[in-house]
């Protein structure tokens, strides 16, 4: 599998999963960029540029719950209010350690929230992901 995607963004206050995720990520070969933030902020104001520039959003977007100042749920908020409805939206993955079966829920209930999975991101996971929601 070689560069299905153009973008996928992580985005995770953890560092050293930012780190573990994006060096599966790049060795599966699956997209040509991957881009780790490490603030909830960062990737909203990533998203916004690339919405008021036009430009292409992320294909792929791995989500954790557990965050300071702007969690996942808020993300998810603020994110539904900066992309507009008739654009293409990227497949939002939410990737957490929560076994709490409120977050699973919570994240079905949301219409922009594609999956729930468990970390870490393992290669088998992603290639699943990759064939399931982009072949």
């Amino acid at each position: 599998m070689t560069n299905k995607l153009e973008k996928i963004i992580l985005i995770d206050d953890s560092g050293a999963d930012n780190y573990y995720h994006q060096m599966i990520v790049e060795k599966a070969k699956v997209c040509k960029m991957v881009t780790a933030y490490d603030h909830a902020g960062d990737a909203l104001n990533m998203l916004g540029d690339a919405v008021k520039n036009k430009q292409r959003l992320p294909d792929l977007i791995f989500l954790d719950i557990n965050m300071p100042v702007i969690d996942g749920w808020e993300f998810l908020n603020r994110y539904e209010g900066i992309v507009p409805q008739d654009l293409r939206h990227p497949v939002i993955i939410i990737l957490s350690t929560s076994v709490n079966p409120s977050d699973h829920e919570r994240a079905e209930s949301r219409p922009s929230v594609t999956a729930y999975c468990s970390k870490p991101l393992s290669a088998d996971k992603l290639r699943d992901i990759v064939d399931q929601y982009f072949s």
